[in-house]
């Protein structure tokens, strides 16, 4: 006579987890619908992320522009002074509207920091430097040119990446 006790090893029509009383086993048509959504679902989601590098992109922008409108503006005296405060609060009003903005979004994606990270920073070191240098030392118009063109372009190539990643 046979042993009719299970071990645990063994699975019954109880325990198996792709089958229950009350449905039947997941077809393969079933499963490839499946499948085909989750692909459709993961593509959708992608496309709405590439938010994100339009995102960068702009303030790359907008670095360089400020870089730009510091080393065109006036550089002694109360002019450069109230130059320099219209410009940081207009700044202040980009940064708030672009972040406004962002929030808003549908899709807040799941990047990598390597990704991004290094865009951020790279852009926020050269317009330190582009700040302390042009400002200290009294660069030539000349200068700023070149500053505000190199200054975003850290946040630009990444933005690029990004937009890659998620194509």
């Amino acid at each position: 006579m046979r042993d009719e006790r299970r071990t645990p090893t063994e699975t019954s029509p109880e325990t198996d987890p792709t089958t229950s009383p009350t449905t039947s086993p997941t077809t393969s048509r079933d499963a490839g619908d499946t499948l085909r959504q989750a692909d459709e679902l993961a593509s959708r989601t992608r496309h709405a992320g590439r938010w994100y590098a339009r995102y960068m992109a702009v303030f790359g922008v907008g670095f360089g522009a400020m870089t730009l409108l510091l080393g065109l503006g006036p550089q002694d005296g109360a002019e450069s002074l109230w130059w320099t405060l219209a410009l940081i609060a207009a700044w202040a009003v980009f940064v708030v509207v672009m972040v406004v903005w962002a929030t808003r979004r549908p899709v807040q994606g799941a990047l990598r920091g390597r990704t991004y990270v290094p865009g951020w920073v790279g852009t926020g070191l050269l317009y330190a430097a582009a700040l302390f240098l042009g400002l200290g030392l009294g660069l030539p118009v000349a200068a700023w040119v070149l500053a505000a063109l190199v200054v975003p372009l850290p946040l630009l190539l990444s933005a690029l990446r990004v937009h890659r990643s998620l194509a």
